[in-house]
């Protein structure tokens, strides 16, 4: 029989093939990261980065040739083949089978340790340094990890290497410590090689150790970590744990941490953190070669993703429904029917459909659904779509608005130019703009709702400030490659720790009041008034003006925002720092149906977009000479 063409590829290549062509089910994100996968042995000359078969292919034989499965190593079974003799239905017919079987690595587990160990830069150093893997409960995560540990103490050739298994308690720490004695203490080859204590194997012969730490009693300090397993990270309370793990890698050229976790509900976590990061990573918003990630969980049909849903919604006939049983529940439990029954699964779905206080604990550890929804405001292929050719030099001379928001003192400081630019032939845009505001409450406002009909598109261009003395600090804090946009033009650096207004004051004076013929500024008053009255010196109090951030000023430009993208009217450069910031930006509204951005997160930055509204507000109270309908006919009133 002829072989497939996939069988002639290396195991992680083929796993990555059969998701994108379909034949493996899986979910969005982990088909992006197969598709990254296959996107990176096209392009990897020009990334600097080298795929190595054999490697990957090394560290996935040595499960099944070196490691054993004990049966204090709980990693289920398949429900599906129950031998003949079997009386009590557990797998097991009684006689002689007490052997320890073979590690056989799932295909997603081949796909995830081929490309930890597959994958080098240019300089003959590993490629990933952080991985993060979320798939659901019983997909044996734990003894996997551990065996990728195991890997890295003794067959990776690095003497006097520091392995850990860390976690915020020691009890919880000692659990995977447990499974890498046991798996130890049943192999053959591995028996020889480790001395094993109360909380310490030791292998002599390269100087080299695993152990079990924790934060208690600042058991994280001084460590120099070659690798370490961080296990459920969606129950870590603080980011104290990655955080020290991460500082103890200096110096250790293939480093490698490894978090495995359940989905969570904690948005404001470090395992929140690390899904998102992960997450726009795989999206291309941000871009990270360090960081390796498989987020497995089921998915929001395509209605409800391209209105910013990142997950299944309840009552949604074409969303992914945890309740009902199909190929989707493999998306986020890829080695259902190996190390986790069906029969399991069916239980968990008929329990918490019974019980619903059970509800969220079913959804979040076996479906990968974080149980608090969130909504995205901006899909970001929608934003990548509206990609333009219009740059700072091809504007010269355009009539442009400003939007400024500035930074308390050491965050990302935004300026976004708004370039209106008619279209004859497209049709209006029809934009609710809700309610007008007649008094200061909104509740005070008449029934009658405005539509705006928009016969303009937008080319927006933004810059981007950060202060040199935290860039660093940042980048290694928040996992966002703030030096490689500054590198490449996207991100600008003012002198000292805090942000310097005077260069952000010179380039608006210096260089964009001569270039363009700017029609008004608006910013933010909460971090700006010094730079606003010295703006007015310039140009004029007519030409400067506040916009607070509360619903009364940003509802509508962020409607006509919102509208502007999805119709493909925001014409922006491509500046990567914004299309990061519209990944982060989540919409806020009240009960009027009015609405404003705001961070997904608290650490997330939203400036960009929001200096981008401003802009839009400016344009909506100062429209240019026949070019805004607000000039030509102003807006339509429906009375309702």
């Amino acid at each position: 029989m002829a072989k497939k063409p996939t069988e002639f590829l290396d195991p992680v290549t083929r796993y990555a093939t059969d998701v994108v062509a379909g034949t493996i089910v899986a979910g969005r994100l982990v088909r992006l990261a197969c598709q990254r996968h296959l996107d990176d042995l096209r392009d990897a000359a020009t990334k600097g980065l080298e795929w190595r078969p054999g490697e990957a292919q090394r560290v996935i034989d040595f499960f099944p040739a070196i490691l054993r499965l004990p049966e204090q190593v709980d990693v289920g079974g398949d429900d599906e083949v129950i031998d003949d003799d079997d009386d009590d239905g557990d797998g097991d017919d009684g006689e002689g089978d007490d052997e320890p079987e073979p590690f056989v690595l799932s295909p997603f587990q081949q796909f995830i340790a081929g490309s930890l160990f597959g994958w080098y830069k240019r300089n003959g150093r590993r490629r990933f340094r952080f991985a993060y893997v979320e798939t659901g409960k019983g997909s044996g995560k734990t003894p996997f990890g551990v065996g990728l540990m195991l890997y890295r103490c003794v067959a990776d050739g690095e003497r006097r290497a520091q392995i850990y298994f860390a976690a915020t308690k020691l009890d919880q720490a000692k659990i995977p410590f447990a499974d890498a004695v046991a798996m130890v203490d049943a192999s053959p080859s591995l028996r020889k090689r480790f001395i094993a204590t109360v909380n310490n194997l030791a292998m002599p012969s390269t100087g080299s150790f695993i152990r079990a730490i924790s934060s208690e009693k600042k058991g994280l300090d001084g460590k120099r970590v070659s690798s370490a397993l961080l296990e459920e990270l969606h129950e870590h309370p603080t980011a104290d744990v990655v955080q020290k793990v991460r500082k103890g890698i200096k110096g250790r050229p293939n480093a490698l941490i490894l978090e495995i976790t359940n989905a969570g509900f904690d948005r404001n976590s470090i395992c929140w953190d690390h899904h998102e990061l992960s997450r726009q990573v795989l999206e291309g918003t941000v871009v990270n070669d360090r960081w390796f990630a498989f987020v497995a969980q089921l998915d929001a049909c395509d209605r409800c993703h391209a209105e910013g849903k990142l997950q299944p919604q309840d009552g949604c006939p074409t969303c992914d429904d945890w309740r009902v049983e199909g190929p989707h529940w493999l998306k986020p439990n890829p080695n259902l029917g190996v190390s986790l029954p069906w029969s399991q699964l069916r239980e968990e779905v008929n329990i918490a459909i019974a019980v619903p206080s059970e509800q969220n604990m079913t959804k979040r550890l076996n479906f990968g659904i974080w149980t608090d929804q969130v909504t995205v405001w901006l899909p970001v292929n929608q934003w990548a779509e509206c990609k333009g050719t219009a740059t700072a030099a091809s504007l010269l001379g355009r009539e442009c608005y400003v939007g400024i928001d500035v930074s308390s003192k050491i965050d990302l400081t935004a300026v976004s130019l708004l370039f209106p630019k008619p279209i004859e032939d497209a049709g209006d845009l029809a934009v609710d703009l809700g309610p007008d505001w007649k008094g200061e409450q909104p509740h005070d406002r008449p029934d009658e709702r405005r539509t705006l009909n928009l016969n303009c598109a937008f080319d927006i261009v933004t810059e981007f400030w950060l202060p040199k003395q935290t860039l660093i600090e940042r980048v290694k804090d928040d996992k966002v490659p703030y030096d490689q946009w500054e590198r490449e033009g996207w991100l600008r650096v003012t002198t000292g720790n805090i942000v310097d207004q005077d260069e952000i004051l010179d380039f608006l004076v210096k260089d964009i009041a001569k270039k363009y013929r700017v029609l008004g500024f608006g910013y933010d008053p909460k971090d700006a008034t010094q730079l606003a009255l010295r703006l007015q010196q310039h140009f004029g109090p007519d030409r400067v003006t506040e916009v607070p951030q509360g619903f009364r000023q940003l509802s509508e430009p962020s409607k006509v925002f919102e509208a502007l993208v999805r119709s493909g009217r925001a014409n922006h450069d491509g500046n990567k720092v914004l299309a990061w910031n519209v990944a982060n930006v989540g919409k806020e509204e009240n009960k009027w149906g009015d609405i404003r951005p705001v961070k997904l997160h608290q650490r997330k930055r939203i400036d960009g977009v929001v200096a981008a509204i401003i802009g839009l507000r400016i344009w909506m109270l100062n429209p240019p000479p026949k070019q805004s309908v607000y000039a030509t006919r102003g807006a339509h009133v429906i009375r309702g």
